[in-house]
């Protein structure tokens, strides 16, 4: 529908619309939180992009602030229509004991008719990043996590795109090309007053390079459909 809607629009009204982005996330600690804004960060860096962050809204606990530390409740909820609406879409959540958590599995589950009505996704972006290694949720597994959101973006005809591969790869543990991973909590100290909390300088430069090589493909793949 979006795509019609944009043929009568003029060449130059198409470019000023740009292409949109959505992070999406599920974190309670916030440490996803600060990788989400660095890897929109990057996004932005490509003319055109309009990205948004948002989270996903706990399905148990809802928005209860006791519950979540200062600032995760912050970004607007993602719903099925933003996802439809974007043309991109990066997908956050921490691991669980090896695989993907509930939460953001639940609202995943609750995309199935884009699947069903006619593979509405097709052809969108789709990028994701996870966390791993803290007490209780367990350590390692973080490609099979990563694997599982490429699966959910194939199973809907998207374009899976992961970490742009560099030589800074060399300095992060836990890097491959298939998204950032950011390390348990004591990977990196935490700095009073930084958003950059708990983050490695090389996580940091994955994170944003992944964001800016997702932009750059969505606008190429927007571009060429105009």
């Amino acid at each position: 529908a979006r795509k019609a809607s944009t043929a009568f629009l003029s060449c130059g009204e198409r470019i000023k619309m740009g292409f949109k982005v959505a992070v999406i996330y599920y974190s309670r600690n916030g440490r996803l939180v600060t990788l989400a804004n660095i890897i929109a960060e990057g996004i932005r860096q490509v003319e055109g992009a309009d990205v948004t962050v948002y989270r996903v809204k706990d399905p148990i606990a809802g928005d209860d602030r006791a519950l979540f530390d200062h600032g995760v409740l912050d970004a607007p909820v993602a719903t099925p229509e933003v996802v439809l609406q974007a043309d991109c879409i990066v997908l956050g959540a921490p691991g669980r004991q090896g695989r993907v958590c509930a939460e953001l599995s639940f609202f995943l589950d609750s995309l199935r008719d884009f699947q069903i009505n006619g593979c509405l996704l097709k052809g969108k972006v789709g990028s994701a990043f996870t966390s791993v290694g803290e007490v209780g949720s367990g350590h390692g597994g973080h490609e099979g996590i990563l694997q599982s959101f490429h699966s959910f973006f194939l199973q809907h005809g998207m374009l899976p795109v992961g970490v742009p591969p560099s030589p800074m790869m060399d300095a992060a543990p836990l890097a491959t090309p298939l998204g950032t991973c950011m390390s348990g909590s004591g990977a990196a100290k935490e700095t009073p007053g930084s958003r950059l909390r708990s983050l490695s300088e090389e996580e940091v430069k994955l994170a944003y390079s992944q964001g800016e090589w997702a932009s750059i493909i969505t606008k190429q793949l927007h571009d060429d459909g105009d």
